[in-house]
């Protein structure tokens, strides 16, 4: 009787180690399924981001070469039709049609949310970054090849960039806070940046291409 309630006792200790070790080895693997699971969706979300800036530029370039009409009257058929990047609004970026033709973006008070379509108003739409992802910095090469120009890092910086597109070329134009001074560009970058500081790139050459890295 002494024996067989000796061995009882250690069947249930053996049993409540075993549950023990189950369920840590459960919450080890449950925690080590959830960083892979969020580590996959970041690099998911940034390569969809990726892919959705350069279709905003490629959409840019169709609706540039195809004269889509914006607004109304005689010249509702000549805007150039570009994206708009701001140093000062990391988590969004504008479509837009240059609709008075001075080559660069014209704001009508749009916000966040989408265009408000204020007076002299050239936004087409608002595309918002989600998720926490950022545009962590935008770069202009120069034509004459000494260098670029980035809104940081750089000896001269820029605050704000327009890649455009204007028939009957399907090339890019663009425009920075420095091209007042005369300054021209032969390609741009858009650098993406995740929370967990994944990175993804958006270039765009002179020519109309346009690629990810």
């Amino acid at each position: 009787m002494h024996q067989r309630l000796s061995l009882l006792r250690t069947s249930q200790g053996f049993a409540l180690v075993e549950l023990l070790i189950a369920v840590t080895l459960f919450g080890v693997i449950t925690a080590f399924v959830l960083f892979s699971y969020q580590k996959v969706s970041e690099q998911l979300f940034m390569t969809t981001l990726a892919f959705e800036t350069a279709l905003s530029l490629r959409q840019a370039q169709s609706y540039g070469v195809s004269v889509r009409q914006f607004g109304s009257g005689a010249d509702a058929f000549e805007a150039a039709y570009g994206v708009h990047f701001d140093r000062a609004t990391a988590d969004r970026f504008v479509f837009f049609a240059d609709s008075d033709k001075n080559g660069r973006y014209t704001s009508g008070g749009d916000d966040s949310t989408g265009c408000l379509r204020g007076a002299g108003s050239e936004c087409v739409s608002v595309y918002r970054i989600e998720k926490g992802n950022l545009i962590e910095k935008f770069c202009a090469t120069r034509a004459s090849g000494d260098g670029e120009e980035c809104t940081s890092g750089t000896p001269t910086t820029i605050t704000v960039l327009d890649v455009m597109f204007l028939r009957p070329n399907p090339d890019a134009l663009f425009w920075t806070s420095q091209s007042q001074f005369g300054t021209t560009y032969r390609s741009a970058t858009i650098h993406l940046i995740s929370p967990s500081s994944l990175r993804r790139t958006v270039e765009v050459w002179n020519t109309g291409q346009i690629s990810i890295k």
